[in-house]
Formats: C-alpha cells, structure tokens, sequence
C-alpha cells in the first residue's frame, strides 16, 4: 500500500463508517489509482491522477428502478462549484496530500444533501 492510497482510504473512510458504503475496490492504472465505494443508492470513485497530482470524485446514482446506472457526475459539476486545479507535475507531494484531504472533506460536507436530492441530480 503506497502512502497515497493510504492517505485516500483514511480520509474517505467516513464513507464505510457514516454512510454505509462497501469497503474500497481500488484499480491501478498508468497514470491513476482509482477507489470504488458502492453503496445501495450510489457508487462513488475516487480518482488519484499521478499525471496531473490532482485528485477527483465522481458519483453515479445505482437506484434499482433504473435499467442502466446514471452517467456520473464530477463532485464539483453536484454542487456547482468550480474545481480546485493542482499546479500539475509543479504539485509538491505534501499539497497533492492535502488535496486528497479537502476532497474529502468537501465530500462529506456535501453527501448528506446528495443523496436527499438525488433522483434530481441525476435524471
């Protein structure tokens, strides 16, 4: 486990604790590691992109009534907020770090609202 994953599965760990969802499925790319927590209402990957040393949430609805999964959704297009861009291969370690920490956090001051509003944010 590299200090990143570690890092990702610390801050996001509210998601299996609060809310309910799986422990991580997390896939290595060439470029990425990416984190998948499902829970009965929503899925939720995290993307670490070494490339760019950025860091991004998408969310995708999994409602049983629905034939396919809904598209997903970055975190910031949810709640209409512009994302926060690293400073690319300028990115220091300690801020890609502290990147992953603030998605985090702005996640779960968000999720609440989310997932009462869902069928709205996704259809």
């Amino acid at each position: 486990m590299n200090l990143f994953t570690s890092i990702t599965e610390e801050s996001f760990y509210y998601l299996i604790r609060d809310y309910g969802f799986s422990e991580p499925v997390d896939t290595d790319g060439s470029w990425k590691t990416t984190f998948s927590y499902v829970s009965d209402q929503l899925e939720i990957e995290i993307e670490l992109n070494y490339r760019d040393m950025d860091t991004f949430i998408f969310l995708r609805c999994l409602e049983d009534k629905q034939e396919e999964p809904s598209a997903r959704m970055q975190l910031e297009e949810i709640i209409d907020t512009e994302p926060v861009k690293s400073n690319g291969n300028q990115t220091t370690i300690e801020e890609f770090e502290e990147a992953i920490i603030k998605k985090a956090a702005l996640l779960k001051q968000n999720l609440h609202q989310i997932m009462k509003q869902k069928e709205k944010i996704f259809s």
